[in-house]
């Protein structure tokens, strides 16, 4: 019987290139930082540019035959030919790093056949790094972390996005305790970590922001899924998912699954 993979070399090298990448980001944002825009007038600075670079050497170098798709330098055909597939996002939550804010991440996750089994997220503002893979478990700054083992939805502390807040979930959702924070590679780092009790969205999430922080939730024991209870796949044509995604600690995730998927829907149209 073939031994499951460790993925010793491919966590060690993904924190280095994380911390390498975290120092860009600090570096550029000690001075005046150099804003423009890209395809669809979304924001993008030369810190993350900067970043993107850093983190694709690194990876190319280390691991030659994998395919790399970062938020930068878009999608390409290899991910879909490849069995391993790293996927980045240089920046999560650029809007939040360009405000001087504290919750924006640098993300880099390792899809293999479509599954994603490695992450690393590190929040530079905070000096948190984040990692685990598959059969691992989950360390913060070293230290070993689980989810949250909280399984009902009064004492549940939850994470969201403060646009939807802003755009109809704190009416819809007025039953649950909501925290605001930008980043969702940042806010499912925190579920692996046992820091929030669970995490959703309700708009659709494309690949490079979510697959490091799967990863890190089922390394640390907890669950991330679609809304209809599906796997969050890595390898659909389309970057982004089918359908909007729930995790939480595993006593949690059925509970609060059911409750969004009851309020979701109402709220696609406003989102949109």
């Amino acid at each position: 019987m073939l031994e499951p993979p460790s993925y010793e070399r491919e966590l060690a090298i993904a924190q280095d290139v994380a911390l390498a990448a975290a120092d860009v980001l600090r570096r550029h944002r000690a001075g005046r930082l150099e804003i423009d825009y890209k395809a669809g007038d979304e924001l993008v600075t030369a810190a993350e540019l900067e970043a993107d670079a850093v983190i694709r050497a690194g990876l190319a170098r280390a691991f030659p035959d994998d395919a790399i798709c970062t938020e930068e330098t878009g999608d390409s055909p290899e991910r879909l030919l490849r069995k391993r597939v790293w996927i980045v996002d240089p920046l999560d939550s650029t809007g939040n790093y360009i405000k001087r804010g504290d919750e924006f991440a640098v993300s880099i996750g390792l899809a293999v056949d479509g599954v994603a089994v490695l992450g690393v997220v590190c929040n530079p503002a905070r000096g948190e790094l984040f990692a685990g893979c598959e059969g691992r478990g989950a360390t913060l700054n070293g230290a070993p972390v689980r989810a949250s083992d909280v399984a009902g939805l009064e004492r549940a502390q939850l994470t969201v996005s403060r646009k939807e807040l802003r755009n109809g979930l704190a009416a819809v959702a007025s039953s649950l305790s909501l925290r605001p924070v930008a980043s969702m590679a940042y806010r499912l780092a925190r579920v692996a970590a046992g820091i929030d009790d669970g995490s959703f969205c309700a708009t659709r999430r494309k690949t490079w922001g979510i697959c490091a922080g799967v990863a890190l939730v089922s390394a640390a024991g907890g669950r991330a899924s679609l809304l209809d209870g599906g796997e969050i796949r890595f390898d659909r044509r389309e970057l982004r998912q089918p359908q909007p995604l729930v995790a939480a600690g595993r006593s949690l995730h059925p509970l609060l699954l059911a409750t969004v998927a009851g309020f979701a829907g109402s709220l696609a149209d406003k989102l949109a």
